[in-house]
């Protein structure tokens, strides 16, 4: 596996076109990879921080951002980097405490008009900050993490948004939260599996990959 940093240029037009499109910006991150070549499942996020504006990528093909960079990026020798992302899985233990960030897409599932219950359903967003924060606690245990309870999570959100953008013809609406915090291993096995393969939905769209930090005092 390899994960992958890109620093874009907030300045740049063509930039601004594809940060207001999760669709575009996925389009974006496809350059990275040969058409000749399967990459397999790609996880992708999006930072839009006061240090920069920042992509992530985790791949089990090695990139080469070349033309994102040259399109949208900031032109430097550091612009862009990739490492073997084998060290972070090896570093995950039971026990271990990280600080995290996950964007996710929080959503629950509804029955169609005129269906019953357990039949054909809908999924919908959760849309408040109370709804989205139970939705990440509800699944921490299966995804090997703790994170504390409703009443004392070791996270919080800082930020969300409702995204709606074409593809093709149709509007797409996606909410997100970002998720930071402290989580503690409980599953090594588990949580190895779902840095690799992503938490929660909307993956296409920047969603699902978590990253991991030394836990902060």
């Amino acid at each position: 596996m390899y994960f992958t940093r890109m620093e874009l240029d907030s300045r740049l037009r063509e930039t601004h076109a594809i940060l207001a499109s999760p669709h575009r910006m996925h389009g974006a991150v496809n350059t990275c990879f040969p058409d000749t070549k399967d990459p397999g499942r790609v996880l992708w996020r999006l930072d839009e921080t006061n240090r920069g504006t920042f992509v992530y990528l985790l791949s089990g093909l090695a990139p080469d951002p070349s033309a994102l960079m040259e399109r949208y990026g900031v032109r430097s020798p550091d612009g862009w980097q990739a490492r073997d992302y084998d060290a972070v899985l090896s570093a995950v233990e039971s026990g271990r405490e990280f600080a995290f960030r996950l964007r996710g897409n929080p959503t629950h599932s509804v029955p169609l008009p005129g269906q019953q219950a357990g039949t054909r359903t809908k999924r919908l967003g959760h849309v408040t900050v109370a709804q989205q924060r139970q939705w990440f606690l509800k699944r921490a245990l299966s995804w090997g993490i703790d994170v504390g309870t409703g009443e004392s999570p070791t996270m919080e959100i800082i930020d969300r948004r409702l995204w709606r953008f074409k593809r093709q013809e149709h509007l797409v609406t996606v909410a997100t939260a970002v998720f930071e915090g402290r989580l503690k291993v409980i599953d090594a096995e588990a949580f190895r599996n779902q840095l690799v393969t992503g938490f929660g939905g909307a993956k296409v769209y920047g969603c699902g990959l978590l990253t991991l930090a030394p836990p902060r005092p």
